[in-house]
């Protein structure tokens, strides 16, 4: 954590330099977090929307772009967020004969770091919003724990298929403690997941300092270990900070639908 740029006084880069990205060892992370010994297999994505997307083109005008970009969750290396900031301004002042040519460039760089296949896009036009279903924001319970507490998480005997959500999602940096946001997704099926206790337990995130990455993937377990569930997918829309946005997906299947941003985003 030391090594990280995170929560340092850094100048912001005047010319290109891929060096500038690091990439986070996840299997050190899970450990950490004693999440290495998790038996279900875990299918999702690291999905990432950068809004301040900027370069030269060949005459030395600015072009700007959102940026898009993924990679599996089960990749060796996931990005550490303010060296992705860093690195994206780095690209401000160095010319780029196509659109092509810059994604060429930026897709080289983050498999380079990350060590894995990475799905990227340049574009012009935002994702569709998506509304929030059946929020349990409004439910009433007792005040939550302080710290992430799974023993709160209950079932009962009905058999269910739902989507809910939760925009009262904060956690915190791992290294500088800043608050981070998020609407927090969750799609399952098996015996219903009793929302009040379910309600509880994520707002006992609000002063626990972790990764998007390992916020989610600690829900998606909590949720598999202590409820009758046959099939989930968690999702986090995190608000942007630094212009970047983190969507963090975790399934029990393969297949689930293109990421696209919660309405606060």
């Amino acid at each position: 954590m030391s090594d990280l740029p995170l929560g340092k006084n850094i100048n912001y880069p005047l010319s290109y330099d891929p060096s500038l990205l690091v990439g986070l060892n996840r299997s050190e992370s899970r450990k950490r977090l004693r999440q290495d010994n998790f038996q279900s297999e875990i299918f999702g994505l690291d999905s990432w929307t950068c809004y301040e997307l900027s370069w030269l083109n060949q005459k030395g005008l600015p072009r700007n772009n959102i940026l898009y970009f993924s990679y599996s969750s089960n990749s060796k290396f996931f990005i550490e967020s303010k060296s992705l900031k860093l690195y994206l301004f780095s690209l401000n002042n160095k010319k780029f004969s196509s659109t092509e040519d810059l994604v060429k460039t930026i897709k080289n760089d983050l498999e380079t770091t990350l060590k894995t296949d990475v799905s990227i896009e340049a574009t012009e036009d935002p994702r569709e919003i998506i509304s929030n279903l059946n929020s349990i924001d409004s439910l009433e319970i007792e005040e939550p724990s302080p710290h992430p507490n799974s023993l709160v998480l209950l079932s009962n005997d009905q058999d269910a298929d739902e989507d809910l959500s939760c925009s009262l999602f904060r956690s915190l940096c791992p290294v500088t403690a800043q608050p981070d946001w998020a609407t927090i997704h969750i799609t399952y099926k098996g015996k219903q997941i009793i929302h009040e206790s379910l309600l509880a337990y994520l707002l006992s995130y609000r002063n626990h300092q972790g990764f998007h990455e390992e916020c989610v993937e600690k829900i998606f377990q909590d949720l598999i270990e202590r409820c009758q569930i046959d099939s989930l997918l968690v999702r986090a829309n995190y608000l942007r900070r630094g212009g970047i946005e983190i969507n963090p997906v975790r399934s029990t299947h393969k297949n689930y639908e293109l990421i696209l941003r919660e309405q606060r985003q």
